[in-house]
């Protein structure tokens, strides 16, 4: 009877505390703890995986280079004393104009004053003043007209001479200009990744060239000479920099060829719209695109006030295909440089997949170069707004 009323007790009382976790209730808490946090994980890489497609960084390194060199700095902004001041650059290592959060870039003394930089005194005649005026800005980019009432109504338009910096401040213009230039990531990423090409390519050239005779030891074309083995680096070096471009831009590649062939067979102008968003620097939508895609938006300011014209399609599409085929190239290159070693590779595979991957690629950064060339001479560098940064006391 004590027995039972003492269990009957005990019971309730050991009911009450908490068991005590074994070895098996620790696994299911670490198994509940992992269910709980891996749709957050998964959450968590695909916004990782979303924000990495989305970053749109150049497709390769030409790309980079020839935009970047089109939309440089010229030497008429570098003596302007107006324009050498606000000189910048965008992540994308592209020039930029800093103008004042107050000014009206809708007037258009205020564009031509931004945008021209040299001025001139020509006669008009037998025309209205205003009619050419505008024909002498567009054939020639390089002048501003500046007029007022009484300019108007004479026989000629007269502009003033623009202001010029002395040519050693020129050079510190340009140092300045490089500096801001170095300090983007794409422009860091340009020098760094050009001066490692020239570098080795340099040196691989002048052992192709049997300069170092040092080297030739016990012969210059012995399979043990050091002047064979720093080949092998050489160019395994420049195929590992070529693999940084061909591979890890690779995603980015394949999504513009995506969005082409979305466009030309399904007729889905949202990836085209993307991607002359993403390659603004040098291409353009047509006329009647852009008027779709400003409608609710404020309209795009330019330098000039002028658009560029629209890009031909083939270009993007050569574009495209290029670094595409760079990336099939380079998979070639790399099966011969890995699957071979320095004595049995095929000594015409190198040189020649080497050729012909630098060439698809260079051909798309010139065509990149001369679009953006056209476009920055039309539409003038872009405007950067500084807004004032306001502090309580």
């Amino acid at each position: 009877m004590s027995n039972q009323a003492d269990h009957e007790l005990t019971a309730p009382a050991a009911a009450s505390k908490p068991p005590v976790a074994g070895v098996g209730s620790q696994r299911s808490v670490k198994d509940e703890k992992a269910d709980a946090n891996s749709p957050g994980l998964a959450r968590r890489l695909r916004s990782i995986s979303v924000s990495l497609l989305d970053a749109q960084p150049p497709p390769g390194m030409w790309a980079a280079s020839g935009t970047a060199i089109a939309h440089a700095p010229n030497l008429t902004q570098l003596r302007s004393p107006e324009l050498s001041e606000n000189i910048g650059f965008d992540a994308y290592g592209h020039t930029t104009h800093i103008i004042p959060e107050n000014i009206d870039v809708d007037d258009p003394r205020q564009k031509r004053r931004l945008s021209r930089a040299r001025t001139l005194t020509l006669p008009i005649s037998d025309v209205d003043s205003e009619v050419a005026a505008k024909a002498i800005e567009n054939a020639r980019p390089d002048i501003a007209l500046f007029s007022d009432d009484h300019t108007k109504s004479a026989s000629t338009v007269t502009v003033v001479p623009a202001r010029k910096h002395a040519w050693t401040k020129t050079v510190g213009h340009g140092l300045k200009a490089f500096w801001k230039f170095a300090r983007t990531p794409t422009g860091f990423c340009i020098i760094i990744y050009g001066l490692n090409i020239v570098a080795w390519g340099a040196m691989l050239f002048f052992l192709l060239l049997n300069t170092a005779p040092a080297m030739n030891h016990p012969s210059a074309d012995s399979v043990d000479s050091p002047r064979k083995k720093w080949i092998e680096v050489d160019s395994q070096i420049l195929n590992a920099l070529f693999c940084v471009t061909g591979f890890g831009l690779a995603p980015w590649r394949f999504q513009d060829l995506y969005f082409l062939l979305a466009y030309q067979f399904g007729r889905r102008r949202s990836g085209l719209q993307k991607l002359a968003k993403k390659y603004a620097a040098w291409y353009r939508l047509p006329a009647d695109w852009q008027e779709d895609e400003e409608q609710g938006r404020k309209p795009i300011i330019t330098a000039t006030g002028v658009r560029a014209p629209a890009t031909s399609m083939w270009k993007l599409w050569f574009f495209v295909v290029m670094f595409v085929l760079n990336t099939v190239l380079q998979c070639v290159l790399s099966f011969f440089m890995w699957h071979y070693n320095r004595i049995n590779r095929p000594t015409w595979a190198t040189g020649l997949f080497i050729g012909l991957g630098c060439g698809s690629s260079m051909l798309a950064g010139i065509l990149t170069w001369w679009e953006g060339r056209k476009i920055k001479i039309i539409e003038g560098p872009m405007l950067v707004v500084e807004r004032e940064v306001v502090t309580e006391a």
